[in-house]
């Protein structure tokens, strides 16, 4: 297919997807935030604490079921105002600093941190300008179409931490086994919801609490971590008391599901209507390409490369073709003579002959 031909074919499939008919080609959409399953000043639920070790009491050198501390940005320390242990957070690290530290804690036993160097105030080449500090719970397991409430205690001396819950999926990927590629089931995040926390006033601790569904439009969300977040102004904060507990059912996500799924494949069935037109319409001007070159030289070619390369008889007048791409799915188009003819086809999703998805 020629350059300009399938250039017309991908502003064809553009417009489609513009007015609905062809959602595949459009660009990915980014991750959703998925609304609240219900007021923020609902009755907080009783029930067992998903969270392992919440007000960061157990441990031994860290926090039990929570990231190591890096002694430069992430500390567990003593509660002056309320007693017992919390987890506090600093942002104002020079990024170089910061960056540093990260490649040291990768070390089964790393070094202690080097002292951090000054930075320009405000502060935007620190890492709460930049990345801001991330502090990670232990995995806890999803339950499908299960509304779940979240609540923390936080304080600052002045700033707004956020406090994100992200969920996981199993999703199909490529790792490198020895050089060679080979596709396993990863984690990866299909969900992620975040909650504000407003300090209280003078540096006091304040509760913030959110209600959600992970698998509000997809059943398949497996896992769920908390993300404590520090960034700007780069100052402490300090997070205790993290609490996760199911709150009912939600009744309406199977729903949703089955939606999501119909729409799901009506979007593959007009993806793949769409590759079948264009490998027609394809094989349509290769054919046309054919009959011109019999016409001239009396014989069907012995490949397709002959329409566009001369095959050394002074009766070609090709090249019959600018170019012979492969078929929407990246297969070269399946070409043979026989004793009557000829045969051209594309070999379809599949990329096998005789698959049942052969299109001629």
């Amino acid at each position: 297919m020629t350059t300009l031909l399938r250039a017309g074919w991908r502003l064809a499939a553009a417009g489609l997807a513009a007015v609905g008919g062809l959602p595949g080609t459009a660009a990915a959409a980014p991750l959703p935030r998925a609304p609240a399953a219900a007021p923020a000043d609902a009755p907080f639920p009783a029930g067992p604490n998903l969270v392992k070790n919440p007000g960061f009491e157990e441990g031994d050198r860290d926090p039990a079921a929570w990231d190591r501390c890096d002694g430069l940005t992430s500390f567990w320390v003593n509660d002056p105002k309320r007693g017992g242990k919390c987890l506090r957070l600093f942002s104002a690290v020079h990024i170089d600093d910061f960056y540093r530290r990260r490649e040291e804690m990768k070390l089964p036993v790393p070094p202690p941190p080097q002292p951090p160097r000054a930075f320009k105030p405000p502060g935007y080449d620190t890492v709460g300008g930049i990345n801001g500090v991330s502090y990670w719970s232990d995995w806890i397991d999803c339950k499908p179409a299960t509304r779940y409430a979240f609540a923390a205690d936080v304080r600052s001396e002045g700033g707004t931490p956020k406090i994100f819950v992200k969920g996981y999926s199993e999703i199909p990927g490529e790792v490198d086994d020895g050089g060679k590629a080979r596709t396993v089931l990863l984690r990866r995040v299909t969900f992620k919801i975040y909650v504000d926390c407003v300090p209280g006033k003078g540096g006091d601790w304040k509760t913030s609490t959110i209600f959600f569904c992970p698998t509000h439009d997809r059943p398949d969300v497996k896992w769920l971590r908390v993300m404590l977040y520090a960034y700007w102004p780069p100052e402490n904060y300090w997070f205790d008391n993290i609490r996760l507990v199911e709150a009912g059912p939600d009744a309406e996500a199977p729903k949703r599901w089955a939606a999501r799924a119909q729409r799901a494949a009506s979007e593959a069935a007009a993806e793949r209507e769409a590759k079948e037109q264009e490998a027609r319409f394809t094989l349509g001007y290769i054919r046309q390409a054919i009959e011109r070159y019999v016409r001239d030289l009396g014989a069907t070619p012995g490949s397709l490369a002959a329409l566009r390369v001369d095959p050394g008889d002074p009766r070609w007048l090709g090249p019959y073709v600018l170019e012979l791409g492969h078929d929407p799915w990246g297969s070269p188009y399946h070409y043979a003579r026989t004793g009557n003819g000829y045969v051209l086809k594309s070999l379809g999703a599949d990329g096998e002959e005789g698959g049942g998805d052969d299109i001629e």
